[in-house]
């Protein structure tokens, strides 16, 4: 039941909270206001005296307008409050020379005007002198020890407290607008990670099903089984690429370098392009390990849409702290660098350190990855 309770204040109060960092506003100092004055005022209206009375509402209103000015929009409201609470300090002064009763409620009056409307560098320091001079004043004129003791005390605990809610309040302010736009990239980060999986996925499963639907029209009149075979792996393709997709969606896919090497031979023969596969035989970290395979996969799709190529050699490397893998085939050229695959695929290299290189022309078409990677283990 208690835990009920909790529950139910801290849904209670979030919205006001969160209202209150929204709306920054000297609502915290306004409330000392009447706090202050009120006594004072009643005192003067009672003893009928006007002047008195009419000064202690001149002063309150000197006070609202000091603490509202740092909160109007504009680049020189803080200069001005600063110069409103000059004049706040001449009244509060006219009314200690003017008046011999009622005068605690100045200093931390003038204390809490001082936290809103000085800078902040500033603001602590005036706090201070002000809870010495409302201490010594009243103590030197009435010799009691315990009434300037407990006008100190009240003068430094109405400044820093108001300070610190400021203060406070602006902290989180900036805290809920950081988390706002960190909630706002995150969800940009999660969609470009989607589009250039997705983009990833589907490119290179396309490519596969093109080239397998391509051998089938070719080997359907003379080699009827071989065009049965075909037909076969797309139909296997497309199975694996629903899989992949439904993975995809849920962000649990993985690439595995040997998967895609395996892949990228059996995608090429089909394709008629000779291909010469060459691995270290080691087990690399799993981050390092999915990113070359995703260099793989999107090379060997460029070489499938693009290059026209005869034959394409894929080497793999690791030599010392850096894992690299190399694609080059003896086609026109693929696209460098313009397609989403390919800036994807920088990205996916460059968030692991590594540094990605793709050079095309009527030689053929390069793309190359190397990663900076810890070696786990070396296999024979």
């Amino acid at each position: 039941m208690r835990t009920d309770d909790r529950t139910t204040d801290c849904v209670e109060t979030e919205p006001v909270l969160a209202w209150v960092t929204r709306h920054p506003g000297p609502w915290f100092a306004l409330i000392w206001a009447p706090v202050l004055l009120v006594a004072p005022l009643i005192d003067a209206l009672v003893d009928g005296q006007v002047l008195r009375a009419t000064y202690l509402v001149v002063l309150g209103a000197a006070y609202a307008v000091t603490v509202r000015l740092p909160f109007r929009p504009g680049t020189r409201t803080r200069r001005g409050a600063e110069v409103a609470l000059v004049l706040l300090t001449v009244l509060c002064t006219g009314y200690l020379v003017g008046w011999r009763t009622d005068r605690e409620f100045l200093f931390p009056l003038l204390a809490i005007a001082a936290a809103v409307a000085v800078r902040q560098r500033w603001a602590l320091s005036l706090i201070a002198s002000l809870t010495i001079s409302g201490a010594l004043v009243p103590g030197l004129e009435s010799g009691s020890v315990e009434l300037a003791l407990s006008l100190g005390f009240a003068t430094f605990f109405a400044g820093a407290a108001t300070f610190l809610v400021q203060y406070l309040v602006g902290v989180v302010g900036e805290l809920t607008r950081t988390r706002e736009q960190l909630a706002r990239a995150a969800v940009t980060e999660e969609r470009l990670r989607f589009s250039r999986d997705l983009h990833d996925l589907l490119g290179h499963t396309l490519s596969l099903v093109v080239v397998k639907a391509e051998a089938v029209r070719r080997l359907l009149g003379r080699d009827p089984d071989s065009a049965v075979e075909h037909a076969r792996d797309i139909e296997t393709i497309g199975r694996q690429a629903l899989t992949e997709v439904r993975e995809a969606v849920s962000g649990y896919r993985t690439v595995r370098l040997v998967e895609e090497l395996t892949n990228a031979r059996t995608a090429l023969a089909a394709a008629n392009v000779r291909v010469d596969v060459t691995s270290p035989g080691v087990e690399l970290d799993p981050r390092v390990d999915s990113l070359l395979g995703w260099v793989v996969r999107e090379g060997t799709t460029n070489v499938l849409r693009h290059a026209g190529a005869g034959s394409c050699r894929i080497e793999v490397r690791v030599d010392g702290r850096v894992a690299s893998v190399e694609l080059v085939d003896d086609g026109h050229g693929g696209t460098a660098g313009a397609g989403s695959g390919l800036r994807g695929l920088r990205e996916r290299v460059e968030d692991l350190g590594g540094e990605l290189t793709v050079t095309t022309g009527a030689t053929g078409f390069r793309l190359a990855a190397s990663v900076p990677v810890p070696v786990l283990s070396g296999q024979g």
